[in-house]
């Protein structure tokens, strides 16, 4: 049915985006976490120009003003989660942005005129829960049980970003193809460039929290936040051709489950074992996705 391909193609970029989260998040152990995502911005840039010249496609003056604008906004959420997560637990950090990033599209999507059926709106109210408790992580030893307001304002403010990223990128015309994941990755790579030559993280390298060591343990590193960039290119490609043959709300509720992929990466590679709370959270997951595929 030609009707289900927008919600498989949603859950093919949640699951791109959770590898690539956990391989991020596995090479920032030793790279800096702006070096380990520069990595992945220049690899997935490789990878979507071959895929660009392939496909073809037509880009208007709007089209590259929304990539760029899109580009811009969502690395700056990145640095902006990342300061985030230097200041707070990311048990707190990590469900507020994820939540929000997923809501801005929704309320986006309803504000332009989408009408997703109730049965849909149930699903999709399903999954900000669902979102909330999969992202939960374990509450550290020593850490602090009530978190700055500034720490919340910036997940909060990371979340606006993401899901303002994905507003922008579903703005571009199909005649475009995939061209606007490639010009708002190079609009990232400037910014994230600048970034990281402002804080002196390309001068100093981040000292290794465990694993290989020396240049074998570097050299896997750079490999992983590499092809966690692949993954994350291959997040927005299959997004944005997700939310051009659907509604922007639905499509941003499906995608915004990506951190299941994550903790199932997690506990098969690492062992980490999910928690009560994120079994529950994967559970509202499958219901939310039946609730949004039946409607």
């Amino acid at each position: 049915d030609c009707r289900a391909v927008p919600i498989i193609l949603s859950l093919i970029s949640a699951a791109s985006y959770g590898i690539a989260d956990f391989l991020g998040g596995t090479a920032s152990r030793r790279l800096h976490a702006l070096v380990a995502t520069l990595i992945a911005m220049v690899s997935g840039s490789v990878f979507i120009l071959v895929v660009c010249l392939v496909v073809g496609g037509t880009v208007s003056g709007a089209d590259v003003a929304w990539s760029m604008a899109g580009g811009a906004t969502g690395s700056l959420a990145l640095a902006t989660f990342y300061s985030a997560l230097a200041n707070g637990p990311m048990g707190v950090v990590a469900p507020l942005s994820a939540v929000t990033s997923a809501i801005v599209p929704i309320l986006i999507g309803l504000a332009l005129g989408e009408r997703p059926s109730p049965v849909v709106m149930l699903g999709i109210g399903l999954a900000l829960p669902a979102v909330a408790m999969v992202a939960r992580e374990r509450r550290l030893p020593g850490e602090p049980r009530r978190v700055a307001t500034g720490t919340v304002l910036r997940a909060l403010g990371a979340g606006v970003g993401f899901g303002s990223y994905l507003v922008l990128l579903s703005r571009t015309s199909e005649a475009s193809a995939l061209w606007p994941v490639l010009i708002g990755r190079g609009t990232a790579i400037v910014v994230l460039t600048s970034l990281a030559l402002g804080f002196g993280v390309l001068r100093r390298p981040r000292p290794a929290t465990g694993g290989l060591g020396g240049s074998e343990g570097n050299r896997r590193s750079v490999g992983l936040a590499a092809t966690g960039g692949v993954f994350d290119a291959g997040g927005n490609v299959f997004y944005l051709l997700a939310v051009r043959a659907d509604l922007l709300a639905m499509v941003a509720a499906v995608q915004a489950l990506y951190p299941a992929a994550t903790v199932m990466l997690a506990g098969a590679v690492d062992g980490e074992r999910p928690q009560r709370v994120q079994w529950i959270g994967m559970v509202l997951a499958l219901g939310a996705v039946m609730l949004v595929a039946v409607g």
